[in-house]
């Protein structure tokens, strides 16, 4: 249904209460179907409806009119409204084609009947704006006008914004810190950076061999919690299949994947989030906080539906201060890198 439509009938303006007494009555043998249908205000054959339960998608009083039913039931809007509330208070909210999808993901889990577009995996405009017309209490946020000193990423009101954030976790949680872990991945190319090397001072071009001019990327997702235990990694490599031989000399309990691209999936990070837990062995009742950055595989709905049954708070870090804020990209990943090609020269 557009969103700016306007009624040209008067259809259906009898109220449900109205037809709830009418049906009480008829059902009682108070009244008779004309009768009721005059004292109440409501039509008759409506009425007839109603009472022999004959509407095929309306129940008891409701009304309803057109083919253009709701998704879901305002109870299931509710639990995705504070869903939403959660994921922006942990610095994980959703934008608007992030919500569209994951209704789309939550329609067809669930097997609602919906008309959402099957190409995009994602629920409509129309949808959007009417789920915002329906809950009040969230709403579309544009970024306030900020100062000079604001406009960089990495500044202090957001860094303490999350630190605030943390803090109460762990003060209402009462987590030690054996319990807090920190994941991050990132790729490892088997053509190496070349180093500086000594020329011929004025000279334009200086060049040095490399394994090839495009290699192969492989992703590498290591995780460590805040006394220095670490996690199983997990390594994607950039092909169709998986050989077990290509984590033979990796450490005990690594999980080799294989995926085309080498890069991290919605489905690979659930994946993963399945092999932290059986080696963190989260509960409700024994949670750990897993601090993560905002990329979008951290963000499906699976995967939070996951977390949350098994005990596991996601706390996302600030956009654009990783290289400042995340523990294992400043401390693991920059000098595992710079071995890394250091060794592949040789």
């Amino acid at each position: 249904m557009p969103r700016n439509y306007k009624r040209t009938t008067d259809r259906q303006s009898w109220s449900e209460e109205s037809m709830r007494k009418a049906i009480e009555a008829v059902r009682s043998n108070r009244m008779g179907w004309l009768l009721a249908s005059k004292t109440f205000g409501v039509p008759q054959a409506t009425l007839r409806r109603h009472v022999s339960n004959s509407n095929k998608t309306l129940e008891s009083s409701a009304k309803g009119l057109g083919c253009w039913k709701a998704t879901f039931t305002p109870e299931l809007e509710k639990k995705m409204v504070e869903h939403l509330k959660l994921l922006e208070s942990r610095l994980f909210g959703l934008t608007r084609t992030s919500v569209q999808e994951l209704a789309f993901e939550l329609a067809e889990k669930n097997g609602f009947a919906h008309k959402f577009n099957p190409q995009k995996r994602k629920a409509g405009q129309e949808w959007l704006e009417g789920f915002l017309r329906r809950n009040k209490d969230i709403s579309l946020r544009k970024p306030e006008a900020t100062s000079a000193a604001r406009a960089q990423a990495f500044n202090r009101p957001q860094v303490k914004k999350f630190f605030e954030i943390y803090g109460h976790l762990l003060e209402s949680e009462k987590i030690g810190p054996h319990r807090i872990y920190n994941t991050d991945e990132s790729s490892l190319s088997t053509v190496q950076k070349p180093h500086k090397i000594l020329a011929s001072t004025g000279r334009k071009q200086v060049g040095v061999i490399t394994s090839a001019e495009r290699g192969t990327n492989t992703t590498v997702v290591c995780c460590v919690n805040a006394i220095g235990t670490f996690v199983p990694p997990m390594m994607i490599f950039s092909r169709k299949n998986m050989k077990k031989e290509l984590v033979d000399e990796a450490p005990p309990g690594t999980l080799g994947v294989a995926q085309p691209s080498g890069w991290m999936t919605t489905d690979l990070f659930l994946k993963w989030l399945k092999h932290f837990q059986n080696f963190v062995k989260s509960s409700i009742d024994d949670k750990v906080i897993l601090i993560v950055d905002g990329h979008v595989s951290h963000k499906g709905l699976e995967t939070l539906e996951y977390a949350k049954q098994n005990g596991i708070i996601i706390l996302c870090l600030p956009p654009h201060c990783t290289h400042r804020l995340q523990p294992l990209d400043v401390s693991f990943f920059a000098p595992l890198k710079t071995y890394f090609s250091q060794e592949t020269s040789k």
